[in-house]
């Protein structure tokens, strides 16, 4: 059961009054996903807004020969299903659990009763999915542009931001992501990606001695990005 102290860890809800937060509880419904689950597909019905309480996904989309594209990682806090709330369209990507997850549903009905009586709901999404925008044209720039170690450089240096932790010899990336996932987000091959981080290993810009990326020169990485 979702309560309402983690509804009120959800950026989009952290500035509502208590009567406010308990109202949205109310409407929440509590999903949970195994590692590699499909909470929602690219083209099925939209008929719910989740809100991410613990955990991370993958926003995807499966190309026409097959591939996986990662275009974002969405993580504790984050929300995801709005666009079919709007339109009533059908998914535009899919979402793929990284971790175990547990998510707050929200059916489109109370969805829409939420914005009716909150407007600053409508406003905060707006300025959410323009930051999304940003980031992913500035993916997409980087992918069409950049060459390997430029891009593989500036996902591991996005990395650190969202999920980085301090650790003796630099910052430590705690999302764990296979070889494979990381070239799904800058479209390249996991051989490339495996080569890659090994080189940057030997420069002693990452140290990846534990099952988890550690970050040891983020200028060195930094001055790689174009």
């Amino acid at each position: 059961m979702i309560d309402a102290a983690a509804i009120q860890r959800v950026p989009l809800f952290r500035d509502f009054g208590a009567d406010e937060v308990a109202g949205i509880a109310a409407t929440v419904t509590d999903r949970t996903y195994a590692k590699h689950d499909f909470i929602v597909r690219e083209g099925d019905p939209g008929h719910t807004f989740f809100i991410l309480v613990k955990g991370s996904v993958s926003v995807c989309r499966i190309m026409p020969d097959g591939r996986e594209m990662i275009l974002a990682i969405l993580k504790e806090g984050d929300f995801f299903g709005e666009m079919a709330m709007f339109d009533s369209s059908l998914r535009s990507a899919s979402i793929k659990t990284l971790t175990p997850v547990e998510v707050g549903a929200i059916r489109y009905a109370d969805f829409l009763v939420l914005l009716d009586a909150n407007p600053r709901i409508g406003r905060s999404l707006v300025i959410a999915l323009s930051e999304r925008l940003r980031a992913a044209n500035a993916l997409i720039a980087a992918t069409t542009s950049q060459d390997i170690r430029a891009r593989l450089a500036s996902l591991l240096l996005n990395l650190s931001v969202q999920f980085g932790e301090r650790v003796d010899n630099g910052t430590r990336i705690s999302l764990r992501l296979t070889n494979q996932e990381m070239a799904n987000m800058i479209a390249t091959t996991r051989e490339t990606v495996n080569r890659t981080l090994n080189r940057f290993w030997d420069e002693k810009l990452v140290d990846m001695r534990a099952a988890h990326v550690v970050i040891v020169d983020p200028d060195r990485l930094r001055a790689l990005v174009p």
